[in-house]
C-alpha cells in the first residue's frame, strides 16, 4: 500500500516529463531500466555485442513482447466482450496485433523516429510493429505485467484502437465474405428480392459462389437478410474447408 502511494506521488511529481515523446502521467509509470527501452529500439543492422559475443538488438525483446501483448489483448477482449465466442475473440485479437495494426500504432506514437539503424529501413515498415512489440517487452521486464497491461489498456487502446468498430467489422458478415471472395478471386454474387404480405415486407437474399448457392437468409430489411445469408455462406465455406479456411 505504502509503495503504491509513493509511486503515485513520484508519478505526479514527474507528470510533465517525457519519455520517447510519451508523458509519464499518460503511460502510468516512470521507467527504471532505460537501457531496456534503448535496446527495444535497436535494429539488427546497428547491433551491439557483449564481451562474450552476445548479439544485442530488439529481436529478443520482440519475441517476449509478442507473447505479453497477445496475453494482455486476450484478457482485455475476454472481459470487454462477454458475449463473443472463442472464434470471434480470436479474430479480434488477430486484427489488433496484426503487423499492419502494430505498424500504424508505432508510427502514430512516433516510435518510428526513435529506431536506431545503420541501414535503410524506411521501406520495411513491418519493422515498426516489431519495435512496438519489443517496446512492450521492455515495459514488462521493467515494470511487470500489471503496468504493461495499464499501458496497453489505458494508453494504447483508447488512442489507437476502436474496439467497437472492430466488433462491427468482425460481425459484418457481408463485408467479410466480399473481402474473402476478392482475396481468393472467386465469382461471388449477393442477390436480394423483396416480397410483400399486406403492409409487411420480407427480404430474401441468396449468396452464390462460382454459380453455386452457398447461403440463404431472410429479414425484415435488406441489410438483415444480407447479413443472415452471408453468415450462412461463411459457415458453409468453413465446414467445407474443415477448419482450414479463415474468413
Amino acid at each position: 500500500m505504502f509503495g503504491k502511494i509513493t509511486q503515485s506521488i513520484e508519478l505526479y511529481l514527474h507528470r510533465k516529463e517525457k519519455f520517447y515523446g510519451l508523458s509519464f502521467s499518460d503511460i502510468g509509470f516512470i521507467p527504471r531500466n532505460r537501457g531496456l527501452y534503448s535496446l527495444a529500439l535497436l535494429h539488427r543492422s546497428a547491433s551491439k555485442y557483449t564481451k562474450s559475443g552476445t548479439v544485442l538488438n530488439y529481436e529478443r525483446l520482440e519475441f517476449l513482447g509478442d507473447a505479453i501483448l497477445g496475453a494482455i489483448i486476450a484478457e482485455i477482449l475476454y472481459k470487454f466482450f462477454p458475449k463473443q465466442d472463442e472464434g470471434e475473440l480470436t479474430r479480434l485479437r488477430s486484427k489488433i496485433v496484426s503487423r499492419e495494426s502494430l505498424n500504424d500504432i508505432a508510427t502514430r506514437m512516433g516510435l518510428d523516429k526513435e529506431v536506431v539503424a545503420k541501414s535503410d529501413i524506411s521501406k520495411n515498415k513491418h519493422i515498426y510493429g516489431d519495435v512496438f512489440e519489443a517496446f512492450t517487452g521492455a515495459i514488462y521486464l521493467d515494470q511487470g505485467y500489471e503496468k504493461t497491461k495499464f499501458f496497453i489498456e489505458k494508453y494504447i487502446l483508447p488512442r489507437y484502437v476502436n474496439l467497437q468498430e472492430l466488433v462491427y467489422i468482425d460481425t459484418n458478415y457481408k463485408s467479410r465474405l466480399i473481402e474473402w471472395g476478392q482475396k481468393n478471386k472467386v465469382e461471388l454474387s449477393i442477390n436480394t428480392v423483396e416480397t410483400r404480405a399486406g403492409r409487411h415486407s420480407k427480404f430474401i437474399t441468396t449468396v452464390t459462389i462460382n454459380e453455386k448457392v452457398m447461403g440463404k437468409g431472410t429479414g425484415s430489411s435488406k441489410k438483415e437478410a444480407e447479413q443472415h445469408s452471408a453468415e450462412s455462406a461463411i459457415r458453409k465455406i468453413k465446414e467445407k474447408g474443415r477448419g482450414r479456411v479463415e474468413i
